[in-house]
């Protein structure tokens, strides 16, 4: 297990991204979030509004993918937790555009809607960069932060998920495939990894076409997701540690199989967010559906050392 504190993060602060990308934020108009709550069994604390749990799934997932990780944190922190499907996922609404500033804006209505009180923001890999981008345009929006596998930079568009999408896409549009076997098939010519391929899938609904026939539809609008991957929205940050700075506590927990919050990207985190922490796990990209256990744990630590 790897810890970074704060001390070690402000003596990074000379060093700075080494990559400039400058966007162009639009005002969207926020959209209401399909969510699932699950409720604490014993609710010691007897108020259901303060310090809620709101995680946040990453790109191409759904709010189900969470939910073995927030039974766990409901049962050990006592405290709700509201699972939320991001736009264009799950059952939340399909529309353009596709960026951190419309998520973490849907995100923000979604807290005031629901008259939530110093939340704790939880989010996986595109859902940390969506809690990132919450608490650095409304620092009371949060009391604790948590990003699985995912920092504060912009990288290249990962052409790996435009690979994908293009699959399911081709899934979607041919008469030829009829199963999930066939449809893995199609998958395995570019993925390996069965359980990617098994996530991959879970994109897909099968349903019967007017010649009775099996074939996939997309449970998403993949033409909005494959554009905004293409952009760079998904891989971009357009914020400056020089005017945005969050100093509550903020977890970070990467996955040591995983390429996504490399040693370099360290004192980058402290510039934007100076009381942070790191925990390793030995897991890939995935860590919060294949290592929930262990996730939990150490956001569980980390919460009821810092909630007040």
């Amino acid at each position: 297990m790897f810890k970074f504190g704060v001390q070690r993060a402000q003596l990074s602060g000379s060093l700075k991204p080494n990559i400039t990308f400058n966007v162009v934020r639009f005002q969207c108009q926020a959209v209401k979030l399909s969510y699932d709550l699950l409720t604490p069994v014993k609710n010691n604390s007897g108020n259901l509004k303060k310090n809620p749990l709101v995680i946040m799934h990453g790109l191409l997932g759904n709010k189900m993918n969470n939910r073995t990780l927030g039974r766990l944190l409901r049962d050990k922190l006592d405290k709700p937790v509201y699972l939320v499907d991001l736009r264009n996922h799950g059952a939340s609404p399909h529309i353009s555009p596709h960026n951190y500033d419309s998520m973490s804006g849907d995100i923000l209505k979604f807290i005031k809607e629901h008259e939530l009180e110093d939340p704790i923001l939880i989010g996986h890999s595109m859902g940390a960069k969506v809690g990132m981008e919450c608490v650095l345009k409304d620092k009371e929006s949060a009391s604790i932060l948590v990003c699985l596998d995912n920092a504060p930079i912009f990288t290249a568009p990962n052409g790996k998920y435009v690979q994908y999408i293009t699959k399911l896409q081709q899934i979607c549009a041919t008469d030829n495939i009829h199963t999930l076997n066939e449809a893995d098939k199609l998958l395995s010519t570019i993925e390996s990894n069965k359980f990617i391929r098994g996530f991959l899938l879970t994109v897909l609904k099968r349903t019967k076409n007017d010649q009775g026939q099996w074939q996939f539809i997309s449970r998403m609008p993949l033409d909005i997701i494959k554009d905004a991957v293409i952009k760079g929205n998904i891989s971009g940050w357009s914020f400056d540690s020089h005017d945005h700075r969050w100093c509550k506590p903020t977890l970070f927990i990467r996955g040591t199989e995983s390429i996504y919050i490399a040693d370099e990207y360290i004192p980058v985190i402290g510039l934007f967010f100076p009381c942070f922490e790191i925990r390793d796990i030995k897991a890939g990209h995935y860590l919060n559906a294949t290592n929930p256990e262990e996730c939990a744990d150490l956001i569980a630590e980390f919460v009821n050392k810092n909630v007040e």
